[in-house]
């Protein structure tokens, strides 16, 4: 297991389209490659607008979407950004956001890659 991504979460995906939808994967990977930005956009925006509710909800979606597809280290991002809007840190939820991002980039780049 990669600290980016888990193959064995790639693997159970592929395994659940089977024979009927072996095109599955490819098709959870492009839902996620679209909303992902913007649940990054929205959590950018919430941060300017110091919307900790707004934080909190757009770090815990990408988080549950992100456990779905393998994503270890951004998960993780996620969690704790969620952690630090509940608990009111801007300061600890920006520094995390920024981590976040380039966390994103990298499994957006695995997913590429996989996606061929």
């Amino acid at each position: 297991i990669s600290q980016v991504l888990d193959l064995a979460v790639i693997d159970e995906l592929r395994e659940l389209g089977g024979e009927e939808d072996p095109q599955l994967l490819h098709e959870l990977i492009e839902l996620f490659l679209e909303d992902a930005p913007a649940r990054l956009a929205e959590m950018a925006e919430a941060l300017d607008a110091q919307d900790l509710e707004g934080m909190r909800r757009a770090a815990h979606t990408l988080k549950s979407s992100s456990a779905n597809m393998g994503a270890v280290l951004f998960c993780q991002l996620c969690r704790d950004l969620e952690a630090a809007a509940r608990e009111s840190d801007a300061s600890a939820f920006r520094e995390t956001h920024e981590q976040c991002r380039g966390a994103y980039q990298a499994f957006e780049s695995e997913l590429r890659r996989l996606r061929g």
